[in-house]
């Protein structure tokens, strides 16, 4: 499991019906961007706009299958977000990431996102937390991975 290192053991899995319930819900406010390798789904993102600020962008569930990690699946899944949010014209961007995720937060913060202060809890018993990005998409971002 990739958030193995992050979720304790006695934290609670989401039954199918759970996630496809979150899922349904995204998808109808936003694209869905998946890779697929040999039939096989590695890896997915949602690009729209912000469900709390519908004037910003939004990308939301940047997935990769872990063992495909390094092979730049996430950064093509990323640039096709981020183009997405772009031609739809929003200013900037949004994010929310695991506060724990340290690999994916230092990957964002290359890539230009700055923490906003914000969190949510995403697993109060164990206080695990999302952590808030903003990027502004008006600026270029520089390939730093």
């Amino acid at each position: 499991m990739a958030y193995a290192h992050i979720f304790p053991p006695e934290a609670p899995v989401p039954t199918e019906d759970e996630l496809r319930a979150r899922w349904s819900g995204w998808v109808a406010s936003a694209k869905a961007f998946v890779a697929v390798d040999d039939g096989e789904v590695v890896g997915v993102v949602l690009s729209g706009p912000d469900p709390d600020a519908p004037n910003r962008g939004h990308l939301s569930r940047l997935y990769v299958a872990p063992e495909r990690w390094g092979e730049g699946i996430g950064r093509r899944l990323y640039d096709t977000c981020l183009a997405h949010l772009r031609g739809r014209r929003f200013g900037d961007a949004t994010l929310w990431v695991l506060e724990e995720n340290t690999r994916a937060r230092a990957w964002y913060e290359r890539l230009g996102w700055r923490p906003t202060g914000a969190t949510k809890p995403v697993y109060a018993p164990a206080r695990i937390d999302d952590v808030h990005y903003r990027l502004d998409l008006d600026t270029p971002t520089v390939r730093r991975d």
